[in-house]
């Protein structure tokens, strides 16, 4: 395992540690609305700087990006480390156990080490550019089928109202209605990384954000899926409705939407 990632996988470890005794403190039913919003802020923030914290003490002059605390700039011409603590805030919020810490260490605009890990069962998916991916120090591959009839899809639903949503809401809804086994876990870096790891054969994924596309897309595509829009195009820009898979699933999902 390359030095960055052990690096990244330890900060991940100690944050989600951190993260678990917290919500173990937490006592979510006698809790306010207002004191539920102060304990997610709180957490994001706090465990994002932590692991800043650690990443900086080996690369002073990087830059890193929090989803929730911001760009902290280094030196321009240094890689970017951008981090993720909670994807799904929404599971987060009701305890559901289905959230992942990503952190992504992009050198001239392109994922090269990503690590998702959840702390709630301890999954963690790692990988380099050119290097593959593993789970849990073993190495992974996509599923190698072809047909669509005995795959698990995993999927989440679109929050925003484009002509780009109303497609993927139709293709989703298309699935369902062919008796295919569909899955929503909420998270979509959990969704890319399940796919990587033939746990999903495919899955059909909406507003996906710059943290689980650059992380666990980077996950996804060394383990050999093939990531593209609902069209079937590469080209890939955050937040991002897309399909990902084998090629031959791949080609299956976008050709069942037209």
């Amino acid at each position: 395992m390359q030095p960055m990632v052990n690096l990244a996988l330890r900060a991940a470890r100690n944050a989600g540690q951190d993260l678990v005794r917290r919500l173990d403190r937490f006592d979510v039913y006698q809790s306010t609305d207002q004191e539920k919003a102060k304990f997610v802020a709180d957490c994001t923030i706090g465990l994002e700087k932590s692991i800043i914290f650690e990443l900086k003490k080996a690369y002073s002059e990087h830059n890193f990006q929090g989803r929730e605390t911001g760009l902290n700039q280094g030196e321009a011409h240094q890689p970017t480390w951008q981090i993720c603590v909670i994807d799904d805030i929404a599971n987060f919020r009701v305890g559901i156990p289905s959230i992942a810490i990503t952190i992504c260490c992009l050198i001239k605009g392109k994922a090269e080490h990503a690590v998702v890990l959840n702390p709630m069962n301890g999954d963690e998916f790692t990988a380099s550019r050119g290097r593959g991916s593993q789970l849990n120090n073993r190495r992974i591959r996509c599923s190698q089928q072809h047909s669509l009839n005995d795959a698990i899809i995993g999927y989440t639903q679109p929050m925003s109202f484009n002509e780009s949503a109303y497609e993927q809401r139709q293709r989703t809804q298309k699935l369902m209605s062919q008796g295919l086994e569909l899955r929503n876990i909420g998270s979509n870096a959990l969704s890319l990384a399940y796919t990587a790891a033939d746990r999903f054969q495919a899955s059909l994924l909406a507003d996906v954000d710059e943290y689980s596309l650059q992380a666990a897309g980077l996950v996804a595509k060394e383990a050999g899926c093939l990531l593209a829009d609902i069209h079937g195009k590469p080209n890939l820009s955050a937040p991002a409705n897309l399909v990902v898979g084998n090629p031959k699933l791949l080609r299956l999902l976008v050709s069942n939407g037209e």
